[in-house]
């Protein structure tokens, strides 16, 4: 290959195995460059190429002694192989395909201009992509087919009335804020359920006990809906308005369950059984788990879920990863950098299994999401490949591995209420999920195919988790979302999430409310205004704007110019002069040209943002700019980056010095590790903030607190005298 004659630096070991119908060889790369030494270092192409696509492609290289390339057929690893590529098919004079990457690239070996056969790399992307708006609804359909495939049963309340009339009218109280359960109370025509605030409870097809309350047309329908949808559909006893609270959906139907071809203990390798040759042997034994959580607060917000589930099930926690029992790595794949760092951390875990000790390893999030099955082909001792949906599920998975399977759980599912409650890695502070998934389609990201479609919460359930959190003495709450200003628009009917800031700011004992990732084109003035409004809601607001640039932002579709970012701006500054505004930035994209860069840091300095998240550039799988020609030399980009860091800083250091001297309020949250004498803890704007105190009396408290020292990303005080 042109790329490993090139000299560039391999980021990892590799051996492949590649035939074709006369021999068979073996291509290792064990070195940390290439036999030429080229200084030339971290190609982007390079690593795509050799980190990625040797490990899960057939190679195609030509051979000096030989007259004509060859294209080496798949190897039976791969999933998509094509079996019509092979050695024969260059004396006809035929480019062969290949089968897929993983990245969603499809190699092609062609002659350019000059009559050389050169590769390229064909980009070959499902409907979510597509700019054809039919093929990308039709992929959109294709992911509610999955997920209503699935469903066995849903929860759900109903109020009857007597015309279509009344249950218009109904509908629209609630949308206006009215409870369902206080209206079922007070007009509901069913006997049944009245007294019961609406509830009928769980609901199934073939529940005939219920036709005489829930007419099978009326169950019917509910089982097609998303919790959050509130419909009217006509029966003979009236119109019901029903509104669908929580989904049970039938998880054996998205697993992949592949039975271990034999046991092999202690002699041969890892346990055939995991975890059962341990309980089997001492009923007594405590099984531990251990989990190492990378990438956003979305997944850490998943980690307390996934540690809820284990501790419900009585497997408790350990700090010593190499003596657990159960392993989880919950992934991420926003980098390239943050996905290999999974492959390095299952090393030791791995060789403890080959080792014949009895443990599970579980590999969740997105790179789980993104790599499904191959990654039990590249790391066999892999017991369970789950995807961010399943998070709540573990148990369930956890069980069908200790029967002998290797599991696999990246179908599409729909998202259900927690059993179990999520472990917490604060007293203080709470993460709470309200949105799911995401149906943008930025050219550069993988969420829309790690995360999958949009899932709103229920604003009851959301409230309901506020409240339990309050009770057990949280004071402060993050609500989450990749896009979370897109809260709502998948329900039926339609709800906003200025709405649900509204509905929450009176939770009794909360008292803070942030939220993160906005989105500038979903952002509404609606929402600024609440938040203007509202003690409760923090004044801090994190607004990526990715680039400065209005022709790289339609390359990246974000959907928006830099005026309408601006406007935004303008307003959050208009009506809260003292709010935090922080952001992301991307360089390097591909296309990206010094004057579009500098449109950036123009705006930067437009704004004066109190924090910006920098990035350079990263190809990323199943992404259309992956694949495109005009990527930036990785010098480049880090020179940007650097440009871009040094202005961030120099911005958040500015933004600091407006606190010096000023009281503020601090929610104590935790010991300053690096000086056990101090307590932190953030004041609404969320700048971190260090002062001397005792953590016993002061968690969970607000401090007045008096700036003594403002640094760029922190702020040091002392408690105000009165």
């Amino acid at each position: 290959l042109a790329v490993l004659s090139s000299g560039c630096r391999v980021r990892r070991p590799t051996t492949l195995p590649i035939q074709c119908d006369r021999s068979l060889h073996v291509l290792s790369s064990s070195a940390s460059r290439c036999p030429r030494s080229c200084s030339r270092r971290d190609s982007a192409a390079a690593r795509m190429l050799i980190s990625r696509a040797l490990l899960l492609l057939p190679v195609l290289a030509y051979s000096s002694a030989w007259s004509s390339p060859l294209a080496f057929a798949p190897s039976p690893l791969l999933r998509r192989a094509n079996p019509s590529s092979s050695c024969a098919s260059h004396s006809r004079g035929q480019a062969p395909r290949l089968g897929g990457l993983a990245m969603g690239k499809q190699p092609v070996l062609e002659k350019d201009k000059d009559g050389k056969w050169v590769l390229r790399l064909e980009t070959e992307l499902s409907g979510a992509w597509s700019t054809d708006g039919a093929r990308r609804k039709e992929w959109f359909e294709e992911q509610e087919e999955q997920r209503v495939r699935k469903v066995q049963s849903v929860r759900l309340s109903h109020i009857l009335v007597e015309t279509k009339e009344m249950a218009s009218s109904i509908l629209e109280q609630l949308q206006a804020g009215k409870e369902f359960a206080e209206m079922a109370k007070l007009i509901s025509n069913c006997e049944a359920t009245r007294d019961e605030d609406g509830v009928v409870g769980w609901v199934g097809r073939e529940d005939t006990f219920l036709d005489a309350t829930l007419p099978a047309a009326v169950r019917d329908a509910a089982l097609m809906k998303k919790p959050g949808d509130v419909i009217q559909v006509a029966s003979e006893r009236g119109v019901h308005l029903v509104k669908v609270e929580d989904i049970m959906y039938d998880l054996a139907a998205g697993l992949t369950a592949i039975p271990r071809a034999q046991p092999y203990g202690r002699d041969g390798g890892a346990y055939f059984r995991p975890l059962r040759e341990l309980m089997d042997k001492d009923k007594s034994y405590q099984l531990t788990y251990s989990i190492e959580t990378m990438g956003c607060q979305m997944n850490t917000a998943d980690s307390e879920r996934i540690a809820g589930q284990l501790e419900s099930m009585g497997i408790i926690r350990t700090e010593e990863p190499m003596k657990a029992s159960v392993v989880i790595y919950n992934t991420c794949s926003i980098r390239d950098h943050a996905e290999q760092k999974v492959y390095s951390y299952m090393g030791p875990q791995a060789e403890r299994k080959r080792k014949g000790e009895s443990v599970a390893i579980v590999v969740a999030g997105c790179v789980a999401q993104q790599e499904g099955e191959s990654l039990l082909r590249r790391v066999p001792e892999i017991d369970l490949v789950m995807g961010p949906q399943y998070a709540n599920r573990i148990g369930d998975l956890l069980e069908a591995v200790m029967n002998g399977n290797q599991v696999v759980a990246t179908d599409a599912a729909p998202i259900m209420e927690d059993i179990a409650q999520p472990r917490r890695g604060s007293q203080t502070c709470a993460w709470v999920n309200i949105i799911y998934g995401c149906n943008e389609r930025c050219t550069y990201c993988v969420v829309p195919t790690t995360r999958g479609v949009e899932q709103s919460r229920p604003r009851e359930s959301i409230r309901a988790e506020l409240e339990t959190l309050a009770a057990a003495g949280f004071k402060e709450v993050t609500l989450l979302g990749q896009n979370i200003d897109a809260w709502g628009r998948d329900m039926e009917p339609k709800n906003k999430f200025s709405d649900l800031l509204e509905h929450l700011s009176d939770v009794e004992g909360i008292e803070r409310i942030r939220f993160t990732t906005s989105h500038p084109r979903y952002m509404s003035l609606g929402v600024v205004e609440t938040i203007a409004k509202h003690p409760k809601l923090c004044k801090s607001i994190h607004l990526p704007f990715q680039s400065g640039d209005d022709t790289i932002l339609k390359a990246m579709g974000r959907g928006h110019t830099v005026e309408a970012y601006l406007k935004i701006i303008r307003r959050i500054k208009e009506l809260m002069p003292d709010a935090a505004i922080t952001a992301d930035v991307i360089v390097g994209f591909p296309g990206e040209t010094e004057e579009m860069f500098e449109n950036s840091m123009k705006l930067m300095e437009a704004v004066q943002f109190d924090m910006t998240n920098t990035a350079a550039y990263s190809p990323r799988p199943n992404t259309p700019a992956a694949s495109w020609h005009n990527q930036l030399e990785e010098k480049v980009k880090a020179d940007r980056l650097q440009r871009v860091m040094r202005l961030a800083t120099r911005h958040a250091f500015e933004r600091s010095q407006r606190y010096l001297g000023r009281v503020m309020e601090v929610l104590v949250e935790d010991r300053n590790v690096k000086n056990p004498a101090q307590v932190k803890g953030r004041i609404e704007q969320g700048r971190p903030v260090l002062f001397e105190g005792d953590i016993e009396t002061m968690r969970g408290k607000l401090v007045r607190v008096e700036i003594m020292q403002a640094e760029a990303y922190y702020l040091v005080g002392r408690v105000a005298s009165d």
